[in-house]
Parts: C-alpha cells; structure tokens; sequence
C-alpha cells in the first residue's frame, strides 16, 4: 500500500522506492551459493558433509587449547566479545609506530589511555579516532589509535605434539607473547583484524579483509593460485591394487573453503606454532565429535545424529569424512605419506610409524576441512528479514523511518555504490565474480585500476596495513589482481617484443592479455564524457600549438628536402582535419567530448608521424605526449575500437596496460551489511562501536582521506546527512537483520562451546601447560532449531551484544 509522504517517510511513494531498490539490489532469495563444477570429483554425500562441516564449525577440539573456528563466529556469525580484545597493530608499517619490548612497532597506544592486553573495552574507547566534531574530519583529534578490536585466540606456545583434548606445548613470553602477557602471566594472542561474520560467506567472491581468500580452493591453504606447488594425495584401484600419487587441486567458486583452512594454521587463532593440517587431522580423527560439548537434541544439522542428553555426537569423523567424500581422496591402503623434508613424499607402507608420518586422510584433511565447512556456511543465509520480505512484495515489512533510510541508502548517503546487490557487497560473486577488476576515476581526476569490492576509504593511514597491496605466498605474489596482471603483462609484452622486433607495443599489450587471460573490464562512456570534458580544450591547445610548431618545422626545411615536405605537408592537412572535426564535437549541442577525444588522439598519431619525418625534435614530442596524456583517463573509460565485445549495450574498454595505476593499497574487502546490527565492532580495525558511529565516519568522509589521496574511493567524501537522515539510515541498516540470526533459530542454531573471555587478575593454573595463565571463559548453551528462546528463557532476550555484559543466561 502507497502512503502519502510524512515528515518520517520516504520521498518516493513505496512502490517507487522498491522499483529503485531493484536497480541496486533484492532479496536475498533470489540468488544462490554457487558451488564449484567439479565438486562431484570429490564430494559423495552433501547432507554427510553439512553435518562433518557444522561438528568441525564447532568443535574445541580442533584447536591447539580448545579454539573452535566458532569461538570468533558465535554471534551472528562474529564476535561480540569486548574483553582482551585489542591487537596493537601487529600489522602496522607505518615509521615511527609504538615499539614493543623487542623493537618492533607493536606496542598498545599511542593515544588512547589504558589500552593493552586484558583491558575492558568501554563506550568511551570508540571511536578509536575520536574528533571534536563528528561531522568535521580536520576538526582537533582528541585521541587516536592505531590499535585493532578484534578477537582472542591461542596462548602463544611451540607446538610439541598432538594430544586430546589439548595439544602438548611449551608456552613462550617470546614473539607474540611479549606483547600478551600481563606482568609475564600469559593471556591469549590477539588476531590483527576484526573477525567478519561467517553468515552469507558463501556469497563472497573472494574471502578475508585482503582478499586473500581465492575463489579457487587448492585443498590445503587460503590462497589458491598464488601457492601452485601445493598437492594433495589422489588413489585409484587397478584390480587388487591400490596406486596413488600427489595431486593439484581447483575448486573454482570456493572461497569460503579457502578462508575455513587459515585459521585452524594461524598462531594467533586456532594452532600452536609449528602444528600443521596433518597434525589437525590426526587429533580429529582420533576425536569423538564435539566430545567437549553438548548438542541439542533439535539441533537443525547435527540433531539426528545426537546421543542427547551425552556430549558430542554418535557419528565418528572417521565414518563421516568416508561417507562425505569420493574413496578416492581417503581410501588408500598400503600408502602414507612422509613430511621429513618439509615436502610431502608418498611411501607404501602399512601405516605411519615416525610423528612425521601420515595417512592419507591426515595428510588430506585440509582439503576435507576447507570444503566441509563451506557446505555447513552455505546453510548460513539469512534471507528473511523485513528488507527481504520487503523486496518480495510486503509494504508493511519497512516502517516510514525505515523506507526513507532505504531512500538515503540508495541515494545521498552513496552507500549502494558498494554495499550493492541481495548479499548487500560489491565483493560477491554476482559482482566482483561478473567483473574482477574495474577502472574507476580517482578524486584528482586520474583513473586507477581496482580489485571490485575492495576500497581504501580513509580508516588509517594507507602504509599502516595496506590489505589487498600486500604479497603472499612462497613466491611472494601481489594478492590484488589488478597488479598480479600487471605484473605477468610486464614481463609478456617485455618477452614479445624481444622475440619479434617488429610487433609494435599496442599490439603486444594485447597479445599479452589473451595469453595472462586477463578479465576484460566494462567501458564506462558516461565518466569518460565528464573527463574528457574538461580535458579536451586543455588537449586542443597542446595539439594546435603542437601542429603551429610542426608546420614552423617544415617550412624551414631545404629545398633539397621537397619529398619530405610534401609528405609532411600532407599529415599536416590530416590533422588540421581532425583538429576541425574535434573542435565541432566540442563546441556541439550537446557537446560530445568522447568522439571528439578520438578525433584529437588521431590528429596526436598524424603529428606523431609528422616528428619522426622531422627525426622527432624532442620539444614537439614532448607536446604530444602531453596532449595525449590529458587525454589518457577519460579515453581508458571509452568502449574499446578494436574490441568492444559482444553487447553493444554493455561494451568493454580497452585491455589492462602493463604501466596503468593501480589503486589497491590500503584497500578492504566491503563487507555485507546483512544483521549488521548485531555484529559490531566496525571495519576492518574494529574502530567503530556503533552503527551511529559508522554512519558519522561516512557523513564526514572519511577520517585520512587527505593521508590516503592517491590510492582513496573518491566516493568518501562529505554527505551533509541531517541528522533525521542518519537516524533513518541507522533504522533501515537494522531492517536487514534476520530474526533467525538474533535467535539462534535454525540454520543459526549451535552446540554449546566455552568462550575464552580475557582473564581476571590472580591467574589459575593452565590444564594445557601447567603454568599461570589469565583465561576465563563463558559457556555459551546449545540451541536447537527453535531458537534461543528455549536456552535464554524468551524470545524477545537474545544474546548480548558488543560491550554489554558477555554472561549467558
């Protein structure tokens, strides 16, 4: 029903307002998970691999001391723990940093009073860049921190051997301890970003805040490609044999298998140091599942399979792995696997016998890991909340505050520019999938190659963690695309020219891009006409000056030289034509600057040719040069002449050039904003409490937008939101909460898991090392498809969230 526009209503009627929303995004059932084409290759049994995904999700065991994958992911998929849960910017590359006891720039501060390890985090520790107005980015900086809230994980130790429930360590004040210590007592390691909700990662094109997560899942680790020497082991039986041999793995559509694989390796996460994925598979398959915790009888998955009111679950890993997957990749008699050398070599043997000895469903547990709990994330879509039910036809599912702060979403708060489509990110597979890398123009006019879904916006300084610039890997690649490519066309276009002298660079460039295979970027026509609107008279001049200069040149040359006069006599003429046609798209109503650009980069190549007749006088080059430059942005955003592609409607610019900016430093994955209500703290450095904050940060655009200029989403800039506007646009970001994700209600159901929750001062006796250690914890109660309301008392009391108290009913 359309209601007549109220001071707390929508502009448009509510019928306009959902027919504008269709052009950035819909509900989220109408798209699906994608899953990887070869998935059969390695998958038997889906619904046994949901279940070995969610017991996997949840288990302590998994851990080194009892860390779970769930143990940053238990609400809403995030973490609303606010105890002992400040990193101090391990990451930080920035010179004149905070120094810790060893030297490295890693010290809590530098200006915020009281932040260290074990500290409570309060209300007024946020923002972590605290201005005197809100709403002015170059106001006075009351404090500021280079800090990061983010999650708890193991005690730093040396890994020594598996044991259960806790694998056998010796504890370290070195390293990381040094910083995780209060007064030499352990506490837990601090991870270096903020933990994003797990729930609708399936929909991620690429996973982590880096992006380092690839969409091609290799089996054993977070980044795909970037690691080709990885292998896992691959059977087949030739009557009463049994052959085996090391294999490639390619997963495409997978990342979230790829993200599940990092943090049971990471050392401030899940693992001691020094554990490997073959030592994870051997401690979980001598595990009963979830032994350390309890299942709901009514639990969505793992219910059925429950020995309720016992711990843990009646199926064995063991039996679960061989009825989830293809025989090929665990049946294997006769064969392990030997990492002496660091690299895996495959042995006939009856069974290991030395600890660095494995069987082959060890040895290939990562790959098991990594695809189980995708399929148990792909069950994680919240795809009912009143925004949903909205966009599929219900016009009382949004309240008048909420349809204008829909409106604002979608309009002057600029926010659908990047949070776009059902899953509410640019960085999902129906966005940055579609088109991995794009050309945008930046805020000083110039245009940058980007990783779609990926923006530097100003939250700290670029230097201080530059994300999706960094290198990973044995071979220390670029995790972005856009300067992976770059970089292969470099060396390409380098290598066909020395092989043949006479291919031309253009032509090389392209060469070089069908042979990297690298993703073709769309045109966009509309932001070349506002470029070249402004470049064009500036290029006109260069080029009349240029062919004044030219035509100077030829009438000085001797007599002798009447052949070489008359040719350059006529490229002359040539390009006045194209100066004239140029000058009349210019100068037309209404102006065409796109055509008349062309028009001047022809009359540039006629005058180019007119220099080298003159054996190219380096004053008149350089002219050229500069002209073309002008030019240079807004015509990379035209459709490309020599191949615009199939669709004349949506035509591709020109390939990727080896020397083009790329803007990737300091660049972060856009996270989605579904039940983003609930999964506070904000962005990638935890740096904002509330979606009232956040929304401040993006009014004033930005907090280092000056700092961060050269590689800044020139989309961050002051909105000049009322405050009835940010009230409204608070209202609807809370309407895409899914009531299912606030009640634990299936799929968002658990086990019961002990989350460690800093520690109070007086330090226990660790059970892992049998030494002090600050570690409390909370027991978070098992929850069955019907929802919290069973295990909280009622409904209407859902878990707290971020900085209320952390105790469970």
């Amino acid at each position: 029903m359309d209601e007549p526009r109220t001071e707390a209503s929508a502009a448009l009627t509510t019928a306009e307002l959902r027919d504008l929303a269709l052009t950035r995004t819909n509900s989220l059932k109408t798209v699906d998970a994608p899953d990887a084409p070869n998935m059969k290759q390695f998958v038997a049994d889906r619904a046994a691999l949901r279940t070995l995904g969610k017991a996997l999700f949840w288990d302590q065991q998994v851990g080194s001391d009892g860390q779970a994958c769930a143990s940053c992911h238990f609400h809403a998929g995030a973490d609303n723990r606010s105890k002992h849960q400040v990193n101090p910017g391990l990451g930080n590359k920035m010179p004149g940093g905070d120094p810790n006891a060893y030297g490295e720039e890693t010290g809590f501060g530098p200006n915020v009073t009281g932040f260290g390890p074990n500290v409570q985090l309060t209300e007024d520790d946020f923002p972590l860049h605290k201005l005197s107005d809100p709403d002015n980015r170059n106001s006075t900086v009351l404090s500021d921190s280079n800090d990061v809230i983010s999650s708890q994980g193991v005690f730093n130790a040396t890994f020594k051997a598996v044991a259960l429930p806790y694998d056998a360590a010796a504890p370290s004040l070195g390293g990381y301890g040094a910083v995780f210590n209060v007064d030499g007592v352990l506490v837990r390691n601090v991870e270096p970003r903020n933990s994003p909700t797990v729930i609708n990662v399936a929909f991620n094109h690429r996973s982590f805040w880096d992006g380092r997560g690839r969409p091609s899942f290799n089996g054993a680790n977070p980044i795909g490609e970037l690691d080709p020497g990885v292998r896992i082991v691959k059977t087949n039986k030739s009557g009463k044999n049994t052959n085996a041999a090391l294999v490639s793995v390619k997963l495409d559509n997978s990342s979230a298998a790829s993200q599940a694989v990092g943090p049971a390796l990471s050392v401030l996460e899940m693992t001691f140091a020094g554990r490997g994925f073959p030592d994870i598979g051997r401690k979980v398959l001598l595990s009963k599942p979830l032994a350390m915790q309890y299942v709901d009888k009514e639990d969505s998955i793992l219910g059925k399979s429950s020995l309720y009111p016992q711990k843990g679950i009646s199926a064995s890993y063991t039996d679960l792995i061989k009825k989830a997957f293809q025989p090929t990749y665990w049946d294997a008699p006769g064969w392990i696997v030997e990492l002496s050398s660091g690299k895996p070599t495959l042995k006939k043997q009856a069974a290991p016998s030395k600890p660095n000895q494995y069987t082959v469903m060890e040895y290939n547990f990562s790959l098991f890991f990594g695809l189980a709990i995708e399929e148990y994330e792909k069950q994680l879509v919240s795809d009912d909340s009143p925004f949903d039910r909205f966009m599929e036809g219900d016009d009382d599912a949004l309240t008048p505050v909420e349809q204008a702060g829909l409106e604002i979403f979608l309009t002057k708060g600029r926010c659908s520019r990047c949070h776009s489509g059902p899953v509410f990110t640019s960085a999902s597979f129906e966005s940055a999938g579609a088109e991995p890398i794009k050309r945008m123009t930046m805020g000083d006019g110039g245009v940058a190659v980007y990783d779609n879904g990926h923006y530097n916006i100003g939250i700290r300084p670029t230097q201080e963690d530059i994300g999706l610039g960094g290198r990973v890997g044995p071979n220390n690649l670029p995790i972005s695309y856009s300067r992976g490519y770059q970089e292969i066309l470099q060396f390409l276009v380098k290598s066909l020219m020395a092989s043949n002298p006479l291919l031309d660079y253009e032509t090389a460039i392209r060469q070089a891009n069908s042979l990297a295979k690298v993703p073709r970027m769309y045109a966009n026509p509309a932001g070349a006409a506002t470029l070249l609107g402004a470049a064009d008279p500036k290029a006109a001049e260069v080029f009349e000056q240029a062919e004044s200069d030219l035509s100077t040149a030829v009438a000085a040359l001797p007599p002798i030289a009447i052949l070489t006069k008359t040719q350059a006599n006529l490229l002359l003429g040539e390009a006045n034509a194209c100066l004239t046609q140029a000058d009349e798209l210019m100068t037309a109503t209404p102006p065409n600057p796109n055509d008349a650009a062309l028009e001047f980069m022809k009359c540039h190549d006629t005058l180019r040719e007119v220099a080298k007749l003159l054996e190219n006088p380096p004053a008149i080059v350089a002219q050229l040069d500069a002209g073309a430059k002008l030019l240079a942005p807004g015509i990379s955003l035209l459709p490309d002449p020599i191949d615009p592609g199939p669709d004349p409607a949506k035509p591709f610019g020109p390939p990727l050039r080896p020397e083009e900016r790329v803007a990737v430093d300091g660049a972060f994955k856009v996270p989605s904003l579904r039940n983003v209500e609930l999964t506070a703290p904000y962005f990638h450095n935890g740096g904002a409490a509330t979606l009232e904050q956040v929304v401040d940060y993006y009014n004033r655009g930005g907090d280092f937008a000056e700092t961060n200029q050269a590689d800044l989403d020139p989309g961050v800039r002051p909105l000049g939101l009322t405050l009835e506007e940010r009230a409204a646009l608070v209202a609807f970001l809370k309407s895409l909460t899914d009531p299912r994700v606030r009640f634990d209600q299936g799929p968002f159901d658990h086990p019961s898991i002990d989350i460690p929750n800093g520690g109070t001062v007086g330090a226990e006796t660790s059970a892992v090392f049998g030494v002090p250690v600050l570690d409390d914890h909370f027991t978070l109660p098992a929850v069955g498809a019907s929802g919290s309301g069973v295990a909280y008392g009622t409904p209407e009391t859902p878990f707290a969230n971020f900085l209320q108290p952390l105790t469970a009913p």
